[in-house]
């Protein structure tokens, strides 16, 4: 996707990955830079193809390449709408969000070696015997880049090295209820996409030129993994995922309070002074969770089987 800017006689519009860029957008232009790029990277098309492209990913693992940043042509004037020190911030908290993956895909493979291999090797890849690693997992491959990448914006815009405090990971948990572990671990990793996805795309809105570029790569990272792990529990327990996720609303706030307790950067977003990006995030977030429950109108449970199989049960789906 290239940055488009079109000029005539009179003057400069300038549109970029959001659609038209303003240099001091109010709330209602933003809002429309949000649904722009939810079209663009969450439309029902992107979001099956991700899904479906799964089954290759079984076969032949391969990493989504991304596209080249220009990371010298980031600058802090490609901030728009919001002040750069609140913008930093963010970015240092996604940095934070995103360091511990090798523990995050050590925590999803132990929840889904039994259940289903292929999937447990897709997110943690296969170790020996003595744990030792023969193979990455695909998701921890493209997750491993987002923490680098948003370091390297962090220290662009500022000039300095991002000291970064990942965040715990609790690890895999058995409790004797196999099914009941997966589903949890289900719900809880599409909240984590969810939050991503959402967050990735308000800083785009609020970004424009080689900055947003950069920040457009790990989004559509999320969106895919979102997209797989949608479907993933959907195809495992059926319709009552719809409700849970919706529900999962309380996780993702408690989850986010836990964070805000490791994080550098504190609770700045939530402040008073700064209701309105609160809004806008909050808004984001509702719009994406829109988007995704449209898309999970059209799946089919037979176009699941497909895709993954028969490893789970549908006769035995868990009590609501």
């Amino acid at each position: 996707m290239n940055l488009v800017t079109t000029i005539n006689s009179t003057n400069q519009t300038q549109f970029d990955l959001a659609g038209y860029c303003h240099s001091t957008p109010n709330y209602l232009q933003t809002r429309a830079r949000i649904n722009y790029l939810l079209e663009r990277y969450l439309s029902q098309d992107i979001l099956t193809e991700r899904l479906l492209d799964l089954q290759q990913q079984f076969e032949t693992p391969q990493q989504r390449p991304w596209q080249k940043i220009n990371w010298q042509a980031i600058n802090n004037s490609q901030i728009i709408g919001i002040e750069p020190k609140l913008f930093l911030q963010v970015i240092a908290s996604a940095v934070e969000i995103e360091a511990p993956i090798r523990s995050y895909s050590q925590e999803s493979w132990g929840y889904l070696q039994t259940a289903h291999p292929q999937l447990a090797r897709f997110m943690g890849g296969v170790t020996d015997e003595n744990g030792k690693i023969i193979e990455v997992g695909i998701w921890e491959k493209e997750e491993r880049q987002h923490a680098p990448a948003f370091s390297k914006i962090y220290q662009q815009l500022t000039g300095k090295k991002l000291q970064q405090k990942p965040n715990t990971v609790h690890g895999y948990q058995p409790t004797g209820n196999l099914r009941a572990e997966i589903y949890n671990h289900g719900i809880s990793r599409i909240s984590s996409e969810w939050s991503a996805v959402s967050i990735y795309i308000w800083l785009m809105s609020h970004s424009t030129g080689a900055l947003q570029m950069a920040i457009a790569q790990p989004l559509q990272d999320e969106v895919n993994h979102l997209a797989k792990f949608w479907g993933i529990t959907r195809w495992g327990f059926g319709d009552s995922v719809l409700r849970r996720v919706i529900g999962s609303i309380s996780r993702l706030i408690r989850l986010l309070n836990h964070h805000q307790k490791e994080r550098t950067s504190g609770q700045d977003i939530i402040n008073l002074s700064h209701f309105k990006y609160g809004i806008e995030i909050g808004y984001t977030l509702m719009k994406v969770m829109i988007q995704m429950c449209r898309w999970n109108y059209h799946l089919k449970a037979d176009a699941l089987s497909q895709v993954f199989g028969n490893y789970l049960s549908h006769t035995s789906k868990i009590q609501k």
